[in-house]
């Protein structure tokens, strides 16, 4: 048959469909053996999500293995949170959060998604058109979209009276050329991320001061755009390793080799990438053609309390103005700060006591309590708002039946649940107890002044414990 006909043939028309198992279809795209699953359960028991999933983590690595297609359509795949335990906990070092992502990228591409994949969308597209998150603009979207205008307003209200909401965005692009600054033990660039531009702005103020305070120079990355959070790594693979990695080249560019990002989410973000463009090199070859440069992978990311480790506890201890004697804290770290230890190098992920050593520096007593990188639900605390409140009650109660007088914490998606959404549950918790930031207690001990403390931002104040 000549070439032409062949090629014009029905059969050759028709796609194939792809012969491959499940579990091979999982491990081409993930990098994951869901064979490597004995089904121990460990994922299963520590989930936090568990009482709400059709499949618990472990049903779904034995779908996969069975090849149950019908395990793309869980509702365990938009009700995960995320959170890194499963993978931390997993003795084979199964990325179970990466396997529902995969999962989650297949459904967005239907013609119908939950709720969460709606979420999803909408966030990308507003980061796409502004570069950084802007929040008021994807409520708006979001809530009118699915048909409920009025959620979450009376949250919106309160929050855009504390300045902590924004009615208009702010414009970032990734610039062309950058100055370089040039190393120094001191020096360290900055990623303020989105949430501390508004929400989370105290969290920036205490920083910043607490920074200055102790000789740390912060140097803000020139026009930085939004790591993707979860909705990044929720929806592509090369959008999810491309939005960290642009900040980080910017970094570079500037000739600095650490980067700091308070927001753990962002933290989280940016390391993950990290690692995945070092492990996987067709997918790194892939994004460095989007950045448009070969990622040199010379920057070291740290969190806020890495950042304030390398000062030195002798350093902080010697520039305590106003110990604060007396004042038990409920350190809470949440879940990205030290999960997965693949991705951050915690040695202590699943009991870390960073904050810790730093509060007491401060003078004052870090409690032992079992919660403290228990997940609040950050990530679903727009779609499923019940699901993030119940979470959050169970921080606040462990912390308040363990004689805590606050939680401090270094997460603004953390802070904003523990917080803002603590006057909604107050009738139903019977107590409230104010969660700040552990920059805003290391702002009150050293004597900062108020602006850098920036306590009036809180839902619930903390004000009165400082002056007893």
């Amino acid at each position: 048959m000549p070439a032409d006909s062949r090629a014009q043939s029905p059969e050759a028309q028709t796609p194939r469909a792809d012969s491959r198992t499940l579990a091979s279809r999982v491990a081409d795209a993930t990098h994951q053996n869901a064979f490597l699953c004995y089904q121990c359960q460990r994922c299963s028991s520590g989930c936090p999500m568990a009482q709400h999933l059709d499949l618990l983590p472990s049903e779904v690595m034995r779908a996969i293995q069975e090849g149950d297609e019908s395990v793309a359509a869980s509702r365990t795949v938009w009700l995960c949170a995320s959170c890194q335990t499963c993978n931390t906990r997993c003795p084979q070092g199964l990325d179970i959060p990466g396997i529902i992502d995969h999962f989650r990228q297949q459904t967005l591409e239907q013609a119908s998604v939950p709720e969460q994949g709606r979420f999803f969308k909408a966030f990308l597209r507003n980061i796409r058109l502004f570069g950084r998150a802007y929040e008021a603009g994807l409520m708006a979207e979001l809530n009118l979209r699915d048909g409920k205008p009025l959620r979450d307003v009376d949250l919106g209200i309160a929050m855009l009276r504390k300045g902590k909401l924004k009615l208009f965005p702010h414009f970032a692009r990734t610039p062309g050329r950058v100055n370089r600054v040039g190393t120094a033990t001191n020096r360290v660039a900055y990623y303020p991320g989105c949430s501390l531009q508004s929400a989370g702005q105290a969290y920036d103020r205490s920083f910043r001061g607490v920074a200055r305070a102790l000789g740390i120079e912060l140097c803000e990355i020139p026009g930085w755009t939004c790591c993707g959070a979860t909705p990044a790594h929720g929806s592509d693979p090369i959008t999810a390793m491309v939005l960290p990695l642009k900040n980080l080249s910017t970094v570079e560019k500037m000739g600095l080799d650490r980067a700091v990002a308070p927001c753990a989410a962002c933290y989280s973000r940016l390391r993950s990438s990290v690692r995945h463009h070092r492990e996987q090199g067709d997918l790194a070859d892939r994004v460095d053609e989007v950045l448009g440069r070969d990622y040199q992978d010379s920057v070291k990311v740290l969190n806020v309390l890495d950042c304030l480790a390398e000062a030195g506890p002798q350093v902080v201890a010697e520039r305590v103005q106003k110990p604060l004697s007396g004042l038990k804290v409920a350190c809470y770290y949440g879940c990205l700060l030290t999960r997965p230890p693949a991705d951050t190098g915690s040695l202590e992920p699943e009991n870390p006591a960073g904050m810790d050593r730093i509060v007491r520096e401060l003078g004052a007593e870090p409690l032992e309590w079992t919660r403290k990188t228990d997940c609040c639900g950050g990530s679903l605390a727009i779609t499923q708002t019940p699901i993030a409140k119940r979470l959050t009650a169970e921080i606040l109660k462990e912390a308040r039946a363990r004689g805590a007088d606050l939680i401090a914490t270094a997460c603004p998606l953390c802070q904003l649940n523990l917080d803002e959404r603590q006057p909604e549950m107050a009738g139903d918790l019977g107590f409230t107890i104010p969660a700040v930031y552990v920059t805003q207690l290391m702002a009150v001990a050293l004597g900062l002044p108020e602006a850098d403390q920036a306590l009036t931002q809180a839902a619930v104040a903390p004000t009165p414990l400082f002056h007893e």
